[in-house]
């Protein structure tokens, strides 16, 4: 079966996010690149068309300075909604575009069989805008297939 013109992805907002982070600190040369600065996420919040609530102090940046010299954001954290379920949420970023701004993949986990376990099956991408060195701010977006057209 041929395909005609390639579909884009629907795009649909998970949730806006404004990250406070910790004093940062360098593990220094690392094996797989230049440097590994540490990054705290010590709390802020979300809030999207299906959930919102806060982030845990619980959870870091752990950002990788490439071969080339690039950053490479690598976190881990934990969120809560305003109804108490806790998720874990791991992002990987490319290195900054040329507007500073970042692309994010995101992953989720939660369980299994409570209000948000739709998230541990979604593929996701963010957009991360840095904000000072005390706060970055994360659009993250649900991709699904989009409409085809016969």
């Amino acid at each position: 079966m041929a395909q005609g013109t390639p579909t884009p992805p629907k795009m649909e907002l998970i949730y806006s996010m404004d990250a406070k982070l910790g004093d940062r600190f360098s593990l220094g040369p690392v094996p797989n690149g230049q440097e590994r600065i540490v990054i705290p996420i010590v709390g802020g919040t979300f809030k999207g068309p299906r959930m919102c609530g806060k982030i845990l102090n619980l959870g870091a940046d752990w950002r990788l300075t490439d071969a080339n010299g690039q950053f490479r954001p690598d976190a881990r954290y934990n969120i809560q909604t305003d109804d108490g379920t806790y998720i874990y949420v791991r992002t990987e970023g490319l290195p900054p575009g040329e507007d500073g701004r970042t692309m994010l993949r995101g992953k989720f986990e939660t369980a299994t069989n409570g209000t948000y376990a739709w998230l541990n099956d979604v593929a996701a991408v963010g957009v991360l805008t840095r904000n000072g060195t005390e706060s970055v701010l994360i659009d993250m977006w649900q991709a699904t297939p989009g409409e085809t057209t016969t």
